[in-house]
């Protein structure tokens, strides 16, 4: 099974959920795409610092730094080191993956490429743009995504940090096919994730993805053996949630809730 990767940048989780799937022996990643766009999360930095400060943003920002001087230390030694990729430049050079970033997957020329290379399947780890009807018709076996919360409910943008805002007690993540409305498709693998007391944001993020990357590989599984089984999504649009604010994140950060 042919795939192409779409998501955004990720120091963290994506790329060892991206070695997840290199690891099942009928797929093939052909191509690793990242979106580099005003909505993805690395570029949105300053709604972060606004709203956590400056202490809990230079926290995460240390991490992210961290994660650097690992990928150029394991590019310095040709990826032979026992160390996970921090990012998907370095999955993709490790493993020997086309890489590419751009601004907008629903552009004319880049459908035209990823045509060309006759994808089976797209996967996208929350990318971070809709994709429009010529790009989700384009693979056979169409586009699928991981969303991390436990579909319909908290569709939308930043699950995790809208389930600790609202006290939530479970969460989980949810693989599903795309169309043309976010989050919407009916729903193809699911599991519950439990919110321990005093969990930070990012812990939350970091295993709900981790989770998710499991749930991903069984959900190809089953496409694989023709055995998936399609459940109805039912997303209420009227519990869509969307960027956080600023007060958002300042109310959160002064109910105790913390970014790391």
């Amino acid at each position: 099974m042919k795939i192409v990767i779409i998501t955004q940048e990720d120091s963290f989780v994506i790329p060892r959920n991206i070695e997840k799937l290199i690891k099942l022996d009928f797929v093939k990643i052909i191509k690793i795409i990242d979106v580099d766009s005003p909505q993805s999360l690395v570029n949105r930095k300053d709604l972060f610092i606004r709203g956590f400060g400056l202490y809990q943003s230079a926290k995460m920002g240390f991490r992210v730094i961290s994660n650097k001087l690992i990928n150029i230390i394991d590019a310095v030694f040709n990826y032979r080191l026992p160390l996970n990729p921090r990012s998907l430049r370095s999955v993709a050079q490790k493993h020997k993956i086309p890489y590419q970033q751009i601004g907008n997957p629903n552009e004319k020329r880049f459908i035209e490429e990823l045509a060309a290379l006759a994808p089976d399947l797209i996967v996208s780890y929350s990318a971070p743009l809709i994709f429009k009807k010529e790009l989700l018709t384009l693979p056979e076996k169409g586009c699928i995504n991981l969303h991390c919360s436990h579909l319909p409910d908290y569709a939308g943008v930043m699950p995790s940090f809208w389930t600790l805002y609202n006290k939530e007690k479970t969460t989980g993540v949810s693989v599903h096919y795309m169309d043309s409305k976010i989050d919407n498709g009916k729903i193809l693998g699911q599991k519950k994730v439990e919110i321990f007391p005093g969990e930070t944001m990012f812990q939350l993020i970091e295993k709900t993805k981790n989770i998710g990357g499991d749930v991903m590989c069984e959900v190809l599984r089953n496409i694989n053996s023709d055995t998936v089984i399609e459940k109805d999504n039912e997303v209420d649009r009227n519990k869509y949630f969307s960027w956080p604010t600023v007060e958002n994140f300042k109310d959160f950060r002064n109910r105790g809730g913390r970014l790391i």
